[in-house]
């Protein structure tokens, strides 16, 4: 369920001419909100002067060179560049984007310089200021998953936030990140003291940030619209991203990590897409049942195959090629600078696929992982029967119970079953359905299956029989479980 722009005025056909006619490109102009036009950059949309604060509506501009005097002087004593000088270095400042063209006129800020007359944080977060220019690429982020909040994520922070929002919103609110997270790393804070400004912010201002989070990530969750980072795109070009786009040192996403490292790590994609901590060991397994102890959005743990379950002698192969793809993630997920982050075999394949083949090999893949999946939800199953008189009390406590049943005491589930269901989970939750590491997702499944060999656990049905669909919606069920029960906690 995804939160929806209480600002957007028009209709989808009228939204879509503005995006076309009002914010592709640069050019143009008019209107009592028009900037400066040395650069060519064009008149605010209306969604953008939607999100100036009210004291800043009757505002006029004043330029760029009356910020410079606040915001560029002084040197940081974190040896970062004061924003206003090093904004001066990026392409933005090439083509004349200046300051007010992202934060609105200045001139009632220069008189009295504090964040109600100024577009800041939190509604500066929002794609809306960059579609002014970026126009395409905004009509293809509006289509990704990233352009929508988790309405259920917002709700809790907002109705809890010492709880919700400073571990939540780490992820799931773009404005939040980017304030709290990235702004201070670009600073060279440690891990440490974020973790404790984060702590230490108050209540009122999560809840601020709550209401005005309609994006879990935009535009500046990856890109610093104010400096070059050095964090050059797969292509070789200097995009400002705020973290590398290929990192395969996994050491601040390992298993047992603490929570305050997963958001800060190095990876542009896995710096929110990992397990937040997984702990595959059975002292862990023995005494975290109520739920999963991953995060569901654990795709670079499967893609650089840790956090499973893992059984054997000598080394496990843990990852294919896609892991060391040049780009990593942005390889296949945004070809041709693709927005939408979903994968065309067209252009998020190749050279390494043809369209063709990549599409054989991933109906393949796809459909023997779900086989394999429902195999051992079988036997999973069949144990729980054979063992407690009901099948559907092999899973974790808080699933079992948001069914409206009573779960067993968990000291009677071997541990068996607790290491087979923490690599069903694992895989399910990874999405691709073996797609991100092909080896290590069959890995984990035979690691399952030969603990439920030693309980004497019969064999369970591949469920060749089910159309892909009908496979999908039992798994699909699993998930969305998992989902409830992790919200209802």
């Amino acid at each position: 369920m995804h939160r929806q722009r209480t600002f957007w005025l028009a209709s989808l056909t009228l939204a879509t001419a503005t995006v076309v006619l009002v914010l592709q490109g640069c050019g143009g102009g008019g209107g009592p909100l028009t900037p400066p036009t040395g650069g060519g950059t064009p008149s605010p949309s209306t969604r953008f002067t939607e999100l100036l604060p009210p004291a800043q509506k009757d505002a006029t501009y004043v330029g760029t060179q009356q910020c410079l005097g606040c915001h560029g002087a002084g040197q940081r004593q974190t040896g970062a560049e004061p924003v206003a000088i090093a904004w001066q270095k990026t392409k933005h400042a090439q083509v004349n984007v200046g300051c007010e063209q992202c934060h609105g006129p200045g001139s009632k800020h220069v008189k009295e310089p504090i964040k109600d007359n100024i577009l800041t944080y939190p509604n500066v977060a929002s794609s809306e200021v960059c579609a002014q220019c970026h126009g395409t690429v905004a009509a293809h982020y509006e289509q990704s998953g990233h352009a929508g909040a988790v309405e259920p994520v917002v709700q809790m922070a907002e109705n809890n936030p010492a709880l919700y929002g400073r571990t939540c919103f780490r992820c799931h609110s773009a404005p939040f990140r980017a304030k709290m997270i990235d702004d201070k790393l670009t600073y060279k804070q440690t891990v440490d003291q974020i973790d404790a400004g984060i702590a230490a912010t108050s209540t009122e201002t999560i809840v601020q940030f709550a209401r005005a989070t309609f994006e879990s990530a935009s535009c500046i969750s990856c890109h610093d619209p104010h400096r070059n980072t050095g964090n050059l795109s797969r292509q070789g070009k200097e995009l400002q991203l705020r973290r590398a786009v290929v990192n395969t040192d996994t050491t601040n996403v390992a298993p047992g990590t603490p929570a305050k490292q997963h958001t800060t790590f190095n990876q542009i994609c896995g710096s929110c897409h990992n397990g937040r901590g997984g702990n595959p060991s059975d002292a862990v397994l023995n005494t975290a049942t109520a739920r999963v102890n991953f995060h569901y959005s654990n795709q670079y743990n499967m893609l650089m195959g840790i956090t499973g379950v893992e059984e054997q002698p000598g080394p496990i192969k843990r990852y294919i090629d896609h892991a060391t793809a040049p780009g990593q993630c942005t390889y296949c997920h945004m070809g041709n600078s693709r927005h939408t982050f979903t994968v065309s075999y067209d252009t998020g394949c190749v050279p390494c696929h043809t369209a063709a083949d990549a599409a054989a090999r991933t109906q393949v893949t796809k459909s023997q992982t779900e086989q394999a999946l429902l195999a051992l939800r079988s036997r999973l199953r069949t144990w729980a029967q054979q063992t407690f008189g009901d099948p559907d009390l092999w899973n974790y406590t808080a699933y079992i119970q948001e069914l409206g049943k009573t779960p067993p005491p968990q000291a009677q589930v071997p541990i068996e079953v607790k290491r087979a269901r923490h690599n069903y989970y694992f895989v399910l939750h990874d999405k691709s359905m073996g797609v991100h590491n092909p080896v290590y997702t069959r890995y984990l499944l035979e690691v399952a299956n030969a603990n439920l060999d030693r309980l004497g656990v019969g064999p369970g049905s591949r469920a060749a029989n089910l159309s892909p669909a009908q496979r999908r919606a039992i798994l699909d069920a699993d998930l969305q479980q998992h989902r409830r029960a992790s919200i209802e906690r």
